[in-house]
């Protein structure tokens, strides 16, 4: 078992991020958004980089986001790739999401509309509850 004591949170960078205004937007009512999320990291031995990408396009929302960044992260031992993933998907993106949040937000509230909050999300009991599930890292 490993815990985030066995690496060190160095930096966050932006990666990628698209943003579009939807011209066929009627606003009537409020719009629903499906938040996706993808996680994916390389790890060089003493180096990991956790790319976490936030996604939603839906014809009914106001706007539609693309958002990649990357944290980058110190390895303090070596790790097998178990506890590589762990780390990747509970610690690290559990560190980084507050990052792509604030952008989010930011970007919505220059755009002109109200700031989109994403809720906050426990990446632990999701990546314990998709292990047993056996599913893809695509939260939803």
């Amino acid at each position: 078992m490993t815990d985030s004591n066995d690496l060190t949170f160095l930096d966050f960078r932006l990666v990628k991020l698209d943003f579009c205004i939807n011209e066929q937007f009627s606003n009537v009512g409020q719009a629903t958004v499906r938040t996706e999320f993808k996680v994916r990291q390389e790890n060089n031995g003493a180096r990991l980089k956790v790319y976490l990408t936030i996604f939603f396009k839906d014809k009914t929302a106001p706007f539609s986001i693309h958002l990649e960044g990357v944290g980058l992260f110190e390895l303090k031992k070596p790790l097998n790739d178990t506890e590589i993933e762990e780390l990747t998907h509970t610690y690290c993106t559990t560190t980084i999401f507050p990052y792509m949040r604030e952008i989010i937000a930011d970007i919505s509230r220059r755009a002109g509309f109200p700031p989109l909050h994403i809720p906050q999300i426990d990446f632990a009991q999701v990546f314990k509850q998709q292990a047993t599930e056996q599913t893809h890292h695509t939260l939803h």
